[in-house]
């Protein structure tokens, strides 16, 4: 007789169940220790009227936040990880890449530990580390969505580069730490620059501005005074003034006392180069008016009545 051993169908299951078991701790260890690490460097920003952001040790006594939580200039302070409350004023800030400048009294922070740059790219995973307000910093957990490059904001900065993730963010996480699984902070969090949703503003790009910062203490964009809407050039306008381009911008308001109203530009104005910047939509508007025009003078080409004209302007820098 032919003995048939019977083999458990579940030990087999059982094992592998160990080894994912083993897996999510040591990937669940891991992340709470990046959190950690990266949550020795990220402060409360107190100058809102609502409950505190976050913000960036930058340096032992400098602080980098979302200029956007700032809501007030004088009265500001930031707790460090430690608990401890320090006084701080702002350095410079740039509204059009949502980044600011602290300058902490009497501190000893803990600079942030940074990734080496480029070395993100969509799949990987990162997390949100913030702390406003709260004795431990908090955290949400997501992938990367898309690490993009130049992007002119709708605050009118123009930034290097830009990522998305799809982690939560959390009241409070604003100026905040994108970091990777190893706790290096990969970006700076912002849920202004994109109407909400999670955007981080790499640590290069960061990095950049702050210098500019820096230096100038606030990084003052030029503006025309204007409002405008995308219009088609008809075919047969386009061949009699022997024009390639397809589109302009028309003016549709003119803000009194500003740049363009000084020039003598005209309501019903079609925009169609500033300098040697063609201009068919308002993303190239603003690609002309960044801050290092800023008090220069610019031959502005338009369409009125029919004609090609030429306009000398200044681009004045925005008022706060």
């Amino acid at each position: 007789m032919m003995l048939v051993a019977q083999v458990e169908p579940y030990t087999c299951s059982m094992t592998l169940s160990d080894t994912s078991s083993g897996v999510l701790a040591t990937l669940s260890d891991g992340l709470a220790n990046a959190v950690q690490r990266a949550g020795r460097s990220v402060v409360a920003v107190h100058g809102r009227r609502r409950f505190p952001a976050s913000g960036l040790a930058w340096r032992d006594d400098q602080v980098v936040t979302a200029s956007h939580v700032l809501e007030r200039d004088s009265d500001l302070s930031v707790t460090s990880s430690d608990g401890t409350q320090h006084p701080a004023r702002i350095v410079g800030r740039d509204s059009g890449s949502d980044l600011a400048v602290l300058a902490v009294q009497g501190a000893s922070l803990h600079p942030i530990e940074r990734a080496v740059g480029g070395s993100l790219s969509a799949g990987h995973l990162v997390l949100a580390v913030g702390r406003p307000g709260t004795p431990e910093p908090i955290a949400s957990f997501g992938a990367v969505s898309s690490v993009g490059g130049a992007w002119r904001t709708a605050q009118g900065g123009l930034l290097e580069a830009y990522i998305r993730a799809d982690v939560a963010l959390l009241p409070g996480l604003s100026g905040g730490a994108l970091v990777d699984v190893s706790g290096n902070v990969v970006g700076l969090l912002s849920a202004y620059l994109a109407g909400g949703d999670p955007v981080a503003i790499p640590i290069d790009t960061v990095d950049a501005v702050v210098k500019r910062i820096l230096t100038g203490g606030s990084l003052r964009r030029a503006y025309l005074g204007v409002s405008t809407q995308a219009v088609e050039l008809q075919d047969v306008l386009r061949l009699r003034l022997g024009l390639e381009q397809t589109a302009g911008l028309m003016l549709l308001g003119l803000e009194p006392g500003a740049p363009a109203e000084r020039a003598g530009l005209l309501l019903g104005d079609i925009l169609l180069a500033i300098g040697d910047r063609t201009v068919e939509d308002g993303e190239a508007l603003q690609m002309a008016l960044g801050p290092d025009v800023v008090g220069k003078s610019v031959t502005i080409r338009l369409i009125r009545g029919g004609d090609l004209r030429e306009v000398s302007l200044v681009r004045a820098p925005r008022p706060n």
